[in-house]
């Protein structure tokens, strides 16, 4: 029986031995991989073998150990705080990617560089327009003010051309950040077989592969709102934006379409294949850490980008209330039921349709910080565009009366034409065919009207347009023109040899043509000869008055900046308005971003001192498994000497 408990302690001692060996192991692996990202602390927990009964006692268990065994290998993570990372780094993400889009407009629109700013060529076509105001025919303040309007175009177009330029980039990141979604799903994936692979036996943990798995889990929560649970199995399921994402199917990529292709745009929208590409985020709420939709980095590149290049005409305005005066006639009765009529339509369906373009700003244009500057820095160009050339060439509805014979020159496109002019043609029997292949008339074109033609056309009556000083006396010449237009007017000649300079509302293929910041260009024509800036009257004397109109309405409050801010600005005050909205969304967005980055950091300390590996704390436990190791080692000599004492010696008796 004594021999019996010697064998049987030596097994004792050597299960001791085999569990300090592995817990070396362990502690060792710990060390190797201090400064492995991702890595999470191991540590061998130990349990009693079974316990074998040999006797009876009232006072004793009668009981011995058969040692000591690896019960299971500790992974220190803390699930809660993994959650609460992931989320907040999306956030963080989010937050970081508004930020950065601002401070990229800031420094595109040139404030964060005094000598560039857009603000000085502003001020410079300001003041040479107070300069032609005071001497209108000196040729200097002419050719100071064609200059001007030069650099003032030259400077819109970098800044919007920036701004644009940096959509693109955005947009290519949005594809590139798709990708690795994608490719960050399919690692997922691939370590949940192999997780699976290792830990199906039941006799081992993957602990290395878990730790890669999170690692990749934590990336993708930074990209993209995530949710996710594991199995019983080791497998983990991951949801991305509400839709599946990794299954134990696989991963479902997410892929790319071009959805604003009616704005003209190429831009990337995230979209799921398997829901029929429906959009992989919903713009359309309110985006807020209330609504907890505020995640990602890749949303946030979405909604700093927007969905295409904006303009001025993106912008709502707010439609005028039916006037009494315009239902009075000139006796000063009121026609009732007209103006009731009237402020029936607007109420039914005017200001409804104008809540529908709000609506639409606010969860497009408004949404997206460099659409938003894109829109509010178009409508002020464009603003001081028909501020100058609605003086220079004020137009207004005409009625050309049944009967009388037109002429338009030779050269006329008939692609620019309006629409009341057009039909006036069709009912003479002119048609497009009647042009050239190119749309362009070769020759004179002369026909008679069959019904009033009411057209938009230069006041050339009294109180209308001034003439320039060239040879002609043309009247009404426009200093900004657009790029695809050729001409603002196509001249009709009657009978008589009156002039109409009908307004040619489309560009040269037909489509509405626009004074938006990419078609501008100055005036052809007054670059050829600045005698054709309309500073004269009609008995060829020098317009004193023009000049001041110009600057009068300059300062006249008339525009807003969005629907959110309908104080009525001048251009300076407009100027100044867009830029503070510019910096405020900035402060709030790196007040936001630099929050959420002590929060993932704070979270981040938190789980590095929970589940992080301390170099000081591993050697401990490496000293403390060797004790352990050498102890046993120790033991297991002193029941062999005892062994081969009863073998060799007592054994002998």
């Amino acid at each position: 029986r004594q021999r019996q408990m010697c064998i049987r302690d030596r097994y004792t001692g050597v299960s001791g031995l085999n569990s300090s060996q592995n817990a070396i192991n362990i502690t060792a692996h710990n060390l190797a991989n201090v400064y492995t990202n991702g890595y999470v602390r191991q540590q061998a927990q130990f349990a009693d073998q079974t316990y074998t009964k040999y006797g009876n006692s009232s006072v004793n268990t009668m009981q011995i150990g058969y040692g000591v065994y690896n019960a299971r290998t500790q992974h220190y993570r803390d699930i809660l705080l993994d959650m609460a990372y992931r989320e907040q780094s999306g956030r963080e993400g989010f937050y970081t990617t508004q930020y950065n889009a601002v401070e990229e407009i800031e420094t595109i629109t040139g404030e964060l560089g005094k000598d560039n700013a857009f603000q000085k060529s502003l001020q410079e076509l300001w003041s040479a327009i107070s300069e032609v105001a005071k001497t209108p025919d000196s040729i200097v303040a002419r050719s100071g003010l064609i200059m001007y309007t030069q650099t003032f175009i030259s400077r819109s177009k970098e800044i919007y051309s920036d701004l644009t330029n940096y959509q693109q980039r955005l947009d290519e990141k949005i594809r590139s950040n798709v990708d690795k979604i994608n490719s960050l799903g399919d690692e997922i994936s691939r370590y949940n077989l192999l997780i699976q692979g290792v830990e199906a036996p039941g006799t081992e943990q993957a602990m290395d592969y878990r730790d890669r798995r999170d690692a990749l889990i934590d990336e993708l929560g930074s990209m993209i709102s995530i949710s996710y649970s594991e199995d019983e199995n080791g497998f983990v399921t991951i949801r991305a934006e509400g839709e599946e994402f990794v299954t134990k199917g696989g991963c479902f990529h997410m892929s790319v379409a071009e959805l604003n292709a009616e704005n003209g745009s190429t831009y990337a929208t995230p979209v799921w294949p398997q829901s029929n590409n429906d959009p992989v985020f919903n713009l359309s709420v309110e985006i807020s850490t209330a609504n907890g939709n505020d995640v990602g980095e890749l949303k946030g590149l979405v909604k700093a980008r927007g969905g295409y290049t904006a303009t001025y005409e993106d912008i709502p305005h707010v439609p005028d209330l039916p006037d009494e005066k315009d239902y009075t006639d000139e006796n000063g009765t009121l026609d009732q039921a007209a103006y009731q009529d009237a402020l029936t339509k607007y109420w039914n369906e005017d200001y409804p349709a104008y809540q529908d373009k709000v609506f639409t700003y606010n969860t497009t244009v408004g949404n997206s910080p460099i659409m938003k500057t894109q829109a509010m820095f178009d409508q002020l160009v464009h603003t001081v565009v028909e501020t100058i050339n609605n003086l220079l060439c004020p137009d207004v509805e005409t009625t050309i009366a049944a009967g009388t014979t037109l002429t338009i020159p030779a050269g006329s496109v008939y692609n620019q034409l309006s629409d009341e002019m057009k039909q006036a043609l069709n009912e003479a029997g002119i048609t497009e065919a009647d042009f050239n292949s190119k749309g362009v008339a070769d020759n004179d074109i002369t026909f008679t009207l069959v019904n009033d033609m009411t057209v938009t056309a230069l006041n050339t009556g009294e109180n209308g347009a001034s003439y320039g000083s060239d040879e002609n006396s043309t009247p009404g010449s426009e200093l900004f023109s657009r790029s695809d237009t050729l001409g603002r007017y196509t001249v009709a000649t009657d009978a008589g040899g009156k002039k109409y300079y009908i307004y040619n509302p489309y560009n040269q293929f037909g489509k509405e043509g626009k004074y938006t910041i990419e078609n501008l260009e100055v005036n052809q024509v007054l670059l050829d000869d600045y005698s054709f800036l309309p500073f004269s009257t009609a008995d060829k004397k020098v317009d004193m008055d023009l000049g001041q109109k110009i600057l009068d309405a300059w300062a006249n409050a008339t525009i807003n900046l969005d629907p959110s801010n309908m104080t009525p600005k001048d251009i300076d005050d407009y100027y100044d308005a867009m830029t503070e909205v510019i910096a405020n969304d900035g402060s709030v967005y790196k007040e936001i971003s630099q929050n959420q980055n002590s929060v993932v950091s704070s979270l981040d300390e938190a789980r590095t001192s929970f589940a992080g590996v301390s170099s000081n704390d591993e050697l401990t436990n490496m000293i403390r498994f060797k004790n352990a190791y050498n102890a046993n080692s120790r033991y297991i000599n002193v029941i062999a000497d005892m062994l081969d004492t009863l073998i060799n010696k007592v054994g002998n008796w």
